[in-house]
């Protein structure tokens, strides 16, 4: 999954969205979603400290039930 907005130029302003899927809730249907935190436990075995590490991870949640779907669970962690 990428997001869009402010990616190499390209902005809501370039992009149909009738040609867009609205997502829902895998729970629940809810279609309405707020940032959250995650948490990430990386092994000392990758870690470039050789120690555990905890990494903090933005997703979204499901305003209704607070479900996180698969598809953002697994989403590309892209460093800012």
């Amino acid at each position: 999954m990428t997001m869009v907005p402010g990616k190499d130029g390209v902005t809501l302003d370039n992009i149909d969205l009738t040609h867009a899927t609205t997502l829902e809730c895998e729970e629940c249907k809810c279609k309405g979603f707020k940032q959250t935190m995650m948490l990430k436990k990386l092994s000392p075995l990758v870690s470039p400290t050789g120690q555990e590490a905890m990494i903090p991870v933005a997703a979204f949640a499901c305003e209704k039930c607070s479900h996180i779907n698969k598809e953002f669970q697994e989403a590309e962690i892209q460093a800012q």
